[in-house]
C-alpha cells in the first residue's frame, strides 16, 4: 500500500493531498478548500502550491484556480467555454487555452462531458 505523504501547504500547515478540493489565488495568498468543508487561507502563492500538488493529481483549469481531478464530477462546454463540476457542485472556469489539456484529462480519468451547455452566472 503506498503512503501518502502530507505536503506543506503553509506556514506550519500540512494536508493530505486527497483532502483537498480546490484552492483559488488571493493575491498573494491561497484559499483552500477541503472536501470537509473547511476553509483556510495561507500565505503562499497558488503557483507554488500547484507545483507541489501537479503529481497528486491537481489540475490549474486557470490562473486563479487549481482543482483536485478526482473531485471533478463532470465537464460542461458550450462553443469555447468550459466549466468543470465538483463534488460539491461548484462551477469552476477553465480558461480557453486550457481546455484541451482538461479534456484529454477527461478521458483519461473517464469524466462526464456535457457539450452545448447553456452557462449561467
Amino acid at each position: 500500500m503506498e503512503t501518502i505523504h502530507k505536503i506543506r501547504i503553509g506556514g506550519h500547515l500540512f494536508a493530505q493531498p486527497q483532502d483537498l478540493l480546490k484552492l483559488e489565488a488571493r493575491e498573494n495568498y491561497t484559499q483552500i478548500y477541503f472536501r470537509s468543508g473547511k476553509e483556510v487561507l495561507v500565505a503562499t502563492t497558488i503557483g507554488l502550491l500547484e507545483e507541489r500538488l501537479t503529481d497528486h493529481g491537481f489540475y490549474r483549469t486557470d490562473r486563479g484556480a487549481v482543482v483536485n481531478m478526482s473531485c471533478v464530477k463532470s465537464l460542461y462546454r458550450n462553443g469555447r467555454k468550459m466549466r468543470v463540476r465538483l463534488n460539491n457542485n461548484d462551477l469552476m472556469k477553465v480558461s480557453k487555452r486550457r481546455i484541451n489539456d482538461m479534456l484529454n484529462l477527461s478521458i483519461q480519468r473517464d469524466i462526464d462531458l456535457i457539450d452545448n451547455h447553456t452557462f449561467t452566472y
